[in-house]
């Protein structure tokens, strides 16, 4: 990549090395078999972000994406990019409550959707009383075709150049996270923070043209990041139009043979059961990412690789942009590795703040190198985010052995991991409360080999005329399918409470563990 300036963007550095890997194959639909070039991409990438200029869009202004992964849903992507409006990705999967969360958090001056999810944006924007256009993925009104057909122009591509901008002061992209608290908010990144990670991607020699297995939605921190490394390097991602499908993730695999992915534990969980079905030889890299990996899940999982094959039980969080350990051959098992060169990682008691220096006791995890700049129009949570000597607080806890190695032990807060989501507690609770017969609930997590952990809804009831199934319908018909109980409900007569009145989660989940849960 040569000499990156200071004043360089994310974008301008983009545009560069999409142009020299023009004639590479950017994205194959593994469903359909449909294939894309970098060098289409980057043609209705540079129309788009060229009608957004004309229509008055500015360096700045917020742009949102949400759908499922398509050919079209990394268009606007790197559009945003080229123009400096900052990014923000939504959950395909959330409903009313949940977009109106990271609109007002946002306020995009433009969104992109699917089309079934015009009605719903619609709504929570006059809800919130924003000035946003909606434009929707596919041939129907408010389509990004018809969008574009209305602004644009006969200009060359290779006229096109990146908008100059004051890369100090606006963000590239806004990620939505629970952090450690369980509230929704977007972590900013600068262009700079972005440009040294470019950077650190063109230390190695990667080869192009490689395939790299993408199936994780566009709002996870690890789709930004693939879909920037692949612009950067000339990878090719093979998609996924069909997502959450099992049958479909065997047969990509099984036909078009990537060689890197990363995979949840469920994931890889869900693969080993069926093993005789699928050929996971191709595979060179695979990073398990999301929630705790248990050792046998690895061992088994690692059998399934070629010799040589390098399996890493990564971890990183959304605020420092990825992992902040790197795992790499010799790594014991259990272990997400050493820290990276970049960053200074230290382990305190979360009670007293005191540092741990012994191997083999448990700490909170704190960091310093790059991440996030703050919370995205939230400086209350932003003031909790670091310690007094500049640390990020992680919110985990984590053992060093003695050589450095890393052992993540669990999350120090209430937030219930599933599936590679966060789950916050209080966002279901509110939604059962609001049932007539319910007198009060708590929702706490169980673990679960395969998918981490599960939600329980421990509910007290006003009369015994509601069942399970009404309070998991509830959840259902009013939040994501991720947010499911699919750890079941358990009906109490009361909760236990420690002497300052609040419930005791820790004594409440010892009795989930030995109820019967329907």
């Amino acid at each position: 990549m040569g000499e990156v300036k200071s004043d360089f963007h994310a974008g301008r550095i983009l545009l560069k090395n999409m142009r020299l890997n023009s004639d590479i194959v950017a994205q194959i639909d593994g469903v359909t078999g449909e294939k894309e070039t970098y060098g289409s991409v980057l043609s209705r990438s540079i129309k788009l972000a060229r009608c957004l200029r004309k229509s008055g869009f500015k360096p700045g202004d917020v742009l949102a994406i949400s759908g499922v992964n398509h050919f079209d849903i990394r268009i606007p992507f790197f559009s945003a990019l080229f123009n400096g409006l900052p990014l923000v990705c939504i959950d395909p999967y959330y409903k009313h409550d949940e977009i109106k969360t990271v609109l007002k958090l946002s306020s995009p001056k433009v969104v992109f959707c699917d089309e079934d999810f015009y009605k719903t944006y619609y709504t929570v924007i006059k809800e919130l009383g924003l000035d946003t256009k909606i434009i929707t993925f596919g041939e129907e009104e408010h389509s990004m075709k018809q969008f574009i057909e209305m602004y644009e122009d006969d200009e060359p591509d290779d006229s096109f150049r990146a908008l100059e901008f004051d890369v100090n002061k606006i963000y590239s992209f806004l990620i939505s996270t629970s952090g450690t608290t369980g509230n929704v908010k977007l972590a900013a990144f600068t262009h700079k923070l972005i440009v040294s990670k470019m950077a650190e991607l063109m230390t190695t020699e990667r080869p192009k043209g490689i395939k790299v297995l993408s199936i994780s939605p566009i709002n996870w921190v690890s789709t930004y990041f693939m879909t920037i490394a692949a612009g950067m390097i000339g990878q090719t991602l093979v998609l996924s139009s069909v997502p959450d499908n099992l049958d479909v993730i065997i047969n990509i695999i099984n036909k078009y043979k990537p060689v890197f992915s990363l995979f949840s534990p469920s994931l890889a969980t869900s693969i080993l059961s069926r093993k005789d079905e699928v050929d996971m030889t191709c595979f060179f890299y695979i990073a398990l990412v999301g929630s705790k990996v248990y050792p046998d899940l690895f061992v088994k999982f690692k059998s399934l690789l070629r010799e040589g094959a390098l399996l890493v039980d990564a971890y990183g969080q959304t605020e420092t942009l990825g992992p902040v350990v790197k795992g790499l051959p010799g790594t014991p098992v259990g272990s997400c590795g050493q820290a990276y060169d970049t960053y200074i990682l230290k382990l305190i008691d979360p009670d007293t703040g005191d540092e741990i220096t012994q191997p083999n006791i448990s700490g909170e995890l704190i960091v310093k190198g790059p991440s996030l700049s703050e919370y995205y129009n939230d400086p209350e949570e932003t003031a909790k985010l670091f310690t007094e000597d500049g640390f990020y607080r992680t919110g985990d806890l984590f053992y060093k052995d003695e050589n450095d190695y890393f052992y993540f032990v669990d999350r120090i807060k209430t937030l219930i991991k599933c599936r590679n989501y966060q789950i916050v507690p209080v966002e279901l609770e509110e939604v059962i409360r609001n049932h007539e017969d319910v007198s009060d609930v708590c929702v706490v997590g169980i673990e679960d080999r395969e998918d981490g952990q599960r939600p329980v809804a421990c509910v007290v009831r006003r009369k015994n005329c509601v069942t399970a199934q009404e309070i998991k319908q509830l959840v259902a018909d009013k939040l994501s399918k991720h947010k499911a109980l699919s750890g079941g409900v358990i009906f109490l007569n009361e909760f236990p409470m420690t002497s300052t009145g609040k419930v005791a989660r820790k004594t409440l989940l010892d009795i989930v563990k030995n109820a019967k849960r329907e």
